[in-house]
């Protein structure tokens, strides 16, 4: 019986899968009563009990593909699986507000189309696919891809994110009392989750030239431009109101705010910088 154990215990601690191809790949993920989503993908060189996910969150432009594709070189050698959502305009129009308002602020009233759930479940599709060991996911958004991220924090089901970057959102929802999605007032989080959103790891991102006020994909209208005339105005104020939140509810507020000189709306270069935090401890183990 304890050879049969030590044989077990071994095949435990030695599991690994070593990665044939190295394109990037593709599946369809409908797991769910919501429209089915498209989960580009690429698997590291070998997967093992150290394996990580990360999530590369498009933004209005909507190529997930590419937004990969930025990464596959930054993600070289690293023990981790990118992964890409598409979420099609036809299907999820209003995926920034994690589908739960439009940006007039009309509240969508059928839950069970929010996506709140939806990273978490795709995590626990490639978690099963590759019988991963690790119970927490990383992050990435730019431009609507930041929006997403931020209201996932704020209003997810689930607390598995380790790690966050977001960049240069061109609005927010601020822990304040306006009306969704500009603020909270008629759509409280659950109990305790602002005070969970605070502490955790999340660097935030804005472009020192991301200050075009005529951005003809910025979002003008009037709760937006309470927050500031562009996307450099409206992060540093949404930044100042979580620090005020934090010292509201006396939490520690371990957001990281770095302002990237002479970088104006580019998702490749904004990964580029995101790429040494989110990936810093990624490397495969001797």
């Amino acid at each position: 019986m304890k050879v049969i154990q030590l044989f077990v215990f071994s095949l435990i601690v030695s599991f690994s899968i070593l990665v044939k191809s190295s394109e990037v790949q593709q599946l369809t993920y409908a797991s769910w009563n919501k429209p089915d989503v498209e989960l580009f993908y690429k698997l590291p060189k070998e997967i093992n009990t150290d394996t990580r996910v990360l999530f590369i969150i498009h933004g209005g432009s909507r190529n997930a593909k590419r937004n990969l594709s930025y990464w596959v070189d930054l993600a070289k050698n690293k023990n981790v699986i990118l992964v890409a959502p598409h979420f099609t305009k036809e299907n999820f129009p209003y995926y920034q507000t994690l589908g739960m308002a439009t940006f007039s602020g009309r509240i969508i009233n059928d839950k069970s189309q929010w996506l709140g759930n939806s990273i978490v479940k795709f995590f626990i599709f490639f978690k099963n696919k590759y019988s991963l060991k690790n119970d927490n996911y990383l992050m990435f958004g730019f431009s609507g891809g930041s929006q997403f991220i931020h209201r996932y924090l704020l209003y997810g089901d689930d607390k598995a994110i380790e790690k966050a970057a977001i960049g240069s959102a061109g609005w927010y929802t601020f822990i304040n009392g306006e009306k969704f999605p500009y603020g909270i007032k008629n759509m409280t989080p659950e109990q305790g989750r602002i005070e969970w959103l605070l502490s955790q790891e999340v660097l935030f991102l804005l472009g020192s030239e991301d200050n075009n006020p005529n951005d003809s994909s910025l979002n003008k209208s009037r709760g937006a431009k309470k927050q500031g005339m562009h996307r450099l105005e409206r992060g540093d104020a949404y930044f100042k109101n979580l620090i005020a939140i934090g010292d509201r509810f006396n939490v520690p507020f371990r957001w990281r705010y770095k302002l990237v000189e002479g970088l104006d709306h580019s998702t490749k270069e904004m990964s580029q910088v995101a790429a040494s935090f989110i990936l810093s401890d990624l490397n495969y183990k001797e």
